[in-house]
């Protein structure tokens, strides 16, 4: 009869659960991180969409004639644009508005809201007016993002 030694190939059961248990608990760990993930990639989206929508209306601001640039002063997506602007200008906001804080919220910007304001005469020079574009939505409590130009008399 031969005898058979304890040096055969091959693991033995303990072995086998414990790698399983240790590959088991990297696996959890990792897809752990999956919501995480995604909420920053949708935080992502939604900054990327924020500075899209404010350097859209910043340069539509710009095409506008130096004298008209005012006209865009204190419009702000959560109330009713003031009366007797342009068609141009009411058409543009209200598009804006629609980008911003759209009917159907698919794609939106949660709670989004946007805001212009231009400040006349700036430096004491009455050729030079300061344009700030501001989109804030709700995420992670309240995000804004705003952006500045300047636009000049140039005729």
């Amino acid at each position: 009869m031969k005898n058979r030694s304890r040096d055969t190939a091959g693991l033995s059961l303990p072995e086998v659960l414990l790698a399983t248990v240790i590959i088991m608990i990297a696996i959890l760990g990792i897809v752990g991180l999956f919501p995480t993930a995604l909420q920053n990639v949708q935080y992502g989206g939604h900054m990327s969409q924020a500075s899209s929508l404010a350097q859209a209306m910043i340069e539509r601001i710009r095409t506008e004639s130096f004298d008209t640039v005012s006209n865009y002063n204190d419009l702000d997506t959560q109330n009713a644009p003031p009366g007797g602007l342009p068609a141009s200008v009411l058409t543009h906001f209200t598009q804006w508005t629609n980008n911003i804080a759209p009917a159907s919220p698919v794609g939106a910007l949660p709670q989004g809201w946007g805001t212009v304001q231009i400040q006349e005469d700036v430096l004491g020079l009455p050729d030079l007016k300061q344009v700030t574009v501001t989109v804030g939505w709700q995420e992670r409590g309240g995000q804004i993002i705003t952006f500045v130009t300047y636009v000049a008399r140039h005729d």
